[in-house]
């Protein structure tokens, strides 16, 4: 994997505006991570032929980003900008994916219909952030998710995978919130009095190629003091990420998810946990996925309780055991 930021921190202050950084791993194409020397923003560039037919890039424009493409002696360059640098984290997963898919392209022409097509998806993204902050619920969906995250990372197996496992914010490929391997991994996290599992359509509890699904249930109750919050275990998953790589793919998740340090002060409601239910979801587990639907009908919410799934429930160690 290509560490983006650090190419951006060991960039030095030249006499060009540009400080470019050749990107060696991608050797059949010129791309480059760029630093402005002027503004100290950051940015990637993609160096093409003139033959090359570039579409209007208007429509591919979203917040914080800037794309253009410029003429330079006998070639395009490509520019994709990032206008806001607390953005950092998350620019360079989006920089990483481009340079991961481009990776398997043969032509200039190809390598530039996948570079937009990365950036359509990632303008989707960009869409659904929050950056007004996380309603409670949110708050809520992200803690269940860290809490899972921090016990990938206490177990030696699997700690070096898990935050690359945290697939929650590839809703493009209807990815569970963790995938390892095949197995997949839905969190759900609850304070209600009377527990129950929201489901919230039909692609939650979907196995489609999988070959194993788990369903893992927070239980817990908001608590004045010796609790946890949000902003806790955000700092406790980051102390326990041991390379600076992994913990950059982490805050660029985190900005995905829509959490910034900026909003701290809202995220100080605590928890404490009183039961952790794990469910394997196999045959008979009630749940409605999308061959179960009339066609037309989609985002079909539900809930389960959990007197309903009780013999379907498992020890949490047994999914590392799967793995």
């Amino acid at each position: 994997m290509i560490n983006i930021n650090s190419i951006w921190e060991n960039q030095k202050p030249t006499n060009d505006i540009i400080i470019k950084t050749k990107i060696d791993e991608i050797s059949h194409f010129n791309c480059y991570v760029a630093t402005n020397n002027i503004t100290r923003q950051h940015l990637y560039i993609m160096s093409i032929s003139k033959k090359v037919v570039i579409p209007e890039l208007k429509n591919y424009r979203f917040k914080g980003v800037e794309i253009f493409a410029i003429e330079v002696e006998n070639n395009f360059e490509l520019n994709i900008y990032l206008l806001d640098n607390d953005l950092k984290d998350i620019f360079s997963l989006f920089v990483q994916n481009i340079l991961e898919d481009i990776e398997k392209c043969v032509t200039e022409n190809e390598a530039i219909i996948t570079t937009l097509n990365v950036i359509s998806k990632w303008k989707k993204l960009f869409d659904k952030i929050n950056f007004n902050g996380l309603s409670l619920e949110q708050q809520k969906g992200l803690i269940g998710e860290l809490l899972f995250l921090n016990y990938l990372l206490s177990n030696k197996k699997i700690s070096t995978n898990a935050v690359s496992a945290w697939t929650s914010t590839e809703r493009e490929f209807q990815a569970k919130d963790f995938t390892l391997g095949t197995i997949g991994i839905e969190i759900k996290f609850t304070s209600s009095m009377q527990p129950k599992i929201k489901i919230s359509n039909e692609k939650q509890l979907d196995a489609e190629n999988l070959t194993e699904l788990f369903l893992v249930l927070y239980s817990t109750e908001a608590v004045k003091e010796n609790g946890f919050s949000l902003n806790s275990i955000v700092e406790q998953t980051r102390q326990s990420i041991s390379t600076v790589q992994e913990l950059n793919i982490f805050n660029g998740k985190l900005q995905i998810n829509g959490y910034f340090d900026d909003d701290k002060e809202h995220y100080g409601k605590m928890y404490s946990i009183k039961k952790i239910f794990a469910f394997a979801v196999v045959s008979g587990f009630p749940k409605i996925v999308k061959t179960d639907l009339p066609l037309g009908i989609y985002d079909t919410s539900y809930s389960i309780e959990i007197s309903a799934i009780e013999k379907f429930i498992i020890d949490i160690k047994d999914i590392l055991q799967k793995i």
